[in-house]
């Protein structure tokens, strides 16, 4: 067994959990271009808004929170004190009973999993395979962006009160973490040679569209002037 392999189910979840409420809180914060609105007292004058923040890249960040939230969710619910170490069951359960007005408040969103199937991660349908853009279709989910804070915050407290719970399980996590990233990082030289690799292929495909696209002009070029000569003659 590698340092790798040295972890349980209960801090596989934890790691889990906390690696996504990260990736949220990290969202949120680019998004406003402020590092500590979840702990602050939440008053406008505090937020820094970046006037020059693309939409793209705020839509991108947005639908990243509704993702990885949903993601937490079902970690959350599914593996988190079900399917992690039984020594851990009574804690996990305290954690959840401490961090229930939270879970509460993101699961009153009835159509969290819909907005993200539908509109986020797949092609724009619904079950009846309409789209649902051109429906204008309205969904039970956070769409603003004080929903986004609300759901940030939900997931920042409760992986808050897990932290306080399992704080040697985490420092164990996060020191396999930094022997994985030291790893990657001594492979650097595969890194660039598949980098390489890619690069020709790009030039490859570049090449073979090309010569497709001069051959079909061509063809078509050639048909052009064949059909005009037929029709003089």
């Amino acid at each position: 067994m590698t340092d790798f392999d040295k972890y349980n189910l209960t801090e596989e979840s934890l790691f889990t959990l906390l690696s996504l409420s990260t990736q949220i809180t990290q969202a949120f914060e680019s998004i406003f271009d402020q590092e500590d609105i979840l702990n602050s007292e939440f008053e406008i004058s505090q937020f820094n808004y970046h006037h020059l923040l693309n939409d793209t890249i705020h839509d991108a960040l947005a639908s990243q929170i509704i993702i990885k939230a949903i993601s937490f969710i079902d970690e959350w619910n599914n593996y988190f004190g079900v399917k992690t170490e039984t020594k851990d069951q009574e804690t996990i359960l305290q954690i959840k009973s401490l961090t229930k007005p939270a879970y509460s408040a993101l699961m009153a969103w009835k159509e969290m999993n819909s907005y993200r199937n539908q509109a986020l991660a797949h092609n724009h349908r619904d079950k009846y395979q309409k789209n649902i853009y051109l429906q204008n279709k309205k969904f039970d989910a956070p769409q603003t962006d004080d929903e986004l804070l609300l759901v940030a915050f939900c997931i920042h407290k409760m992986s808050q009160v897990t932290s306080l719970f399992f704080q040697d399980e985490i420092i164990k996590i996060i020191n396999i973490l930094e022997k994985i990233i030291q790893e990657n990082k001594n492979k650097n030289k595969g890194r660039y040679e598949f980098n390489n690799k890619c690069i020709q292929k790009i030039k490859s495909i570049d090449k073979d569209i090309t010569n497709s696209f001069i051959h079909y002009n061509f063809t078509n070029t050639l048909l052009d002037t064949l059909r005009k000569n037929n029709s003089n003659i």
